[in-house]
């Protein structure tokens, strides 16, 4: 299989993965909203921040450093693996220790018992760091996204079923538990490679230059992610939390189940292309616009019909988040495409930028969330939505010096998936207020979704036609022959 045909059937068997893991995620959330009022779901987000944790404490950067490494001694592999199972058993000890603490600061000793069984994630996803890692190397995405895919849908049927029979906040734990677990069980089912018993610190040493910067920024860059979280738990209570919580959950999911598909795939193949930046810049382009041509109508159309959703698909009690939506949905849009700068830093090897401006964009950030929180939930969100934007430029231009890519490009890519976005939304969001009289709420999401969906194909068909045919092509559907090319970045 050629380089071109490995990314692209990594693409769409990572795409069947994490989007199906996510849409999972969504449905389970649905779930426990039908179940658990916001209260309740706010002591399930005071535990999830510290869950966060497990996907960065685990790796240590590693894992991404032997995936970009040009040459790999076997060695290596074997002595990174007892570096993260010790590293995995270390923070898992430590985070047991902790749990008291944990619970005190945020005044619910609901939390301990809860962030204490959740601790045996960390031993037991660091068992399966290499082996993933290898398997990325050799462009083995299919099997990746199977294994994926599968421990998901085992684990959500554990932590539903624990929900259905009013198990609460514990039907999480054991979902969390069981996709470690079953996660770890299917890849070294899958891999070939096993640990040798060796340790070579020098080894060792030689990338952890690399990894700890890596590590660093992406430790520091869940904490502002999750700072908003803790403040509001903390100062607010765990129903504002449960209604914050719930609205930061659907911004992220483009970026969880469509920028992070991307991310994954393309690292490895953009550090193979680091030497040859026009290509590089070319591909980066065609990620970006394919990126925003599904997250941009997706969370602007969620905008146009955010009161519907929220009433039709959680209920009455999550009202509020109606508001935090048309905040954070169409920053979801703009983040979309934002995070896969992350994979410039990686993929030219300057982890130490990433983790240099992410400090200080994040303490801005945190001045804004600190500011907002006197306006309660929906002023921590305006603050997050400020200096988000305010940052927007600097968050592009900065990686973007590294790869010689002009921000115009990019902009002037996007500029027609972002008019058949305007426009879609003229055509569907008032249809809200003139169809609630007469319709239910499920009624008027589905009029809204179909007009948005319909309008939004009609208006790339007349004025992104060159995109659309990418797009049905990547699906294997047919498309219609048009000539030239998507991009021609200089």
């Amino acid at each position: 299989m050629t380089s071109k045909e490995s990314v692209v059937s990594g693409v769409r068997w990572t795409s069947v993965s994490t989007m199906g893991r996510r849409v999972l995620a969504l449905l389970a959330n649905i779930v426990f909203a039908r179940l658990l009022d916001p209260a309740d779901f706010g002591l399930v987000a005071m535990a999830g921040v510290v869950l966060g944790f497990i996907d960065i404490f685990k790796d240590l950067g590693t894992g991404t450093a032997l995936v970009r490494q040009k040459e790999l001694d076997d060695s290596l592999p074997s002595s990174v693996f007892w570096l993260n199972l010790g590293f995995g058993t270390l923070i898992t000890l430590l985070v047991m220790a902790l749990a008291p603490g944990i619970a005190a600061f945020y005044k619910e000793p609901g939390v301990q018992p809860v962030v204490m069984a959740m601790a045996l994630s960390f031993v037991l996803s660091a068992l399966a760091i290499v082996h993933s890692s290898m398997l990325a190397r050799q462009m083995r995405f299919v099997q990746l996204a199977k294994v994926e895919l599968g421990a998901a849908v085992l684990s959500y049927i554990v932590g539903i079923g624990a929900a259905l029979m009013g198990q609460g906040v514990w039907s999480l734990v054991w979902q969390v538990l069981a996709n470690s677990a079953l996660t770890t069980l299917f890849i070294w089912m899958i891999s070939s490679w096993r640990p040798r018993l060796v340790f070579e610190w020098p080894q060792v040493k030689a990338i952890m230059g690399y990894s700890l910067n890596l590590s660093g920024y992406n430790i520091f860059y869940y904490f502002a992610q999750n700072v908003d979280n803790l403040l509001i738990g903390r100062f607010l209570g765990t129903e504002a939390l449960g209604l914050y919580d719930m609205a930061y959950k659907l911004m992220v999911f483009p970026m969880q189940a469509i920028s992070a598909v991307f991310g994954r795939v393309m690292t490895p193949y953009y550090a193979q292309a680091q030497h040859d930046l026009p290509r590089f810049r070319q591909v980066f382009l065609r990620v970006a616009v394919a990126i925003a041509f599904v997250t941009f109508p997706l969370m602007f159309g969620l905008v146009a019909a955010r009161e519907a959703f929220v009433l039709a698909v959680f209920g009455p009690n999550w009202a509020p988040v109606i508001t935090l939506l048309a905040l954070f949905a169409p920053l979801a849009a703009i983040r979309s495409v934002l995070t896969t700068t992350g994979s410039i830093y990686v993929a030219m090897g300057r982890a130490d930028l990433q983790l240099r401006w992410g400090v200080a964009s994040n303490l801005i950030v945190f001045a804004g969330l600190g500011i907002g929180l006197h306006w309660g939930i929906v002023g921590v969100a305006s603050g997050f939505a400020v200096t988000t934007l305010l940052l927007l430029y600097h968050n592009f231009a900065i990686p973007f010096r590294l790869v010689g890519l002009p921000l115009a490009d990019l902009v002037r890519a996007l500029c027609p998936t972002a008019t058949c976005t305007v426009l879609m939304c003229m055509c569907t969001w008032p249809l809200g207020p003139l169809a609630a009289p007469w319709l239910s709420h499920m009624g008027v999401l589905a009029l809204q979704v179909g007009t948005g969906v319909v309008s939004y194909t009609l208006l790339t068909w007349v004025l992104n036609r060159a995109m659309l045919r990418e797009f049905l092509s990547g699906l294997g559907l047919p498309a219609p022959a048009v000539p030239g090319r998507l991009i021609n970045p200089r």
